[in-house]
């Protein structure tokens, strides 16, 4: 089935088509399953994401009508061109908090930790954060001496 799909800017797209976290979570665990799979089905999702099918389904159904991905029963699932935008946004947001909570040393619970700042984060601050992650990557000495401080 081959859908018009209406062009807008990401920010444009996530102003009149909020997403809750529930919804982020689905959008961004197809994004992924999409690197790994040639097609994606229900079955996949609810292994990864550890929800029950039925659940599956119908936020599936639900994000189909956002239009963020093209679902057939009992076929594949794909993202349309604008779920892939948000997907992608999804997954870096979600590396750069978990990257960013690796450079400040949190280890137990990290997973958990992201999964709770990535839907409450706000854009600039997230932009801050990238910043002071590409700053410590590119002054290896000042990131060195943040492992050191970490560790004492």
């Amino acid at each position: 089935m081959v859908r018009n799909e209406e062009y807008h800017t990401f920010s444009e797209y996530m102003k009149s088509n909020s997403l809750t976290p529930s919804e982020e979570d689905y959008i961004e665990m197809i994004y992924r399953l999409s690197f790994e799979e040639s097609s994606i089905k229900l079955n996949d999702i609810s292994k990864s994401l550890n929800i029950k099918p039925p659940s599956v389904t119908k936020m599936v159904k639900k994000l189909d009508k956002k239009n963020l991905l093209i679902y057939t029963k009992y076929g594949d699932i794909k993202l349309t061109r604008i779920g892939k935008i948000v997907g992608k946004k999804l997954l870096d947001r979600h590396n750069t908090i978990y990257e960013f909570l690796m450079l400040i040393g949190v280890e137990d619970g990290i997973h958990e930790e992201t999964e709770k700042i990535e839907h409450t984060i706000s854009v600039e601050t997230l932009r801050k954060i990238n910043k002071l992650i590409d700053f410590l990557n590119h002054e290896k000495d000042i990131l060195e001496k943040l492992r050191n401080f970490k560790r004492d």
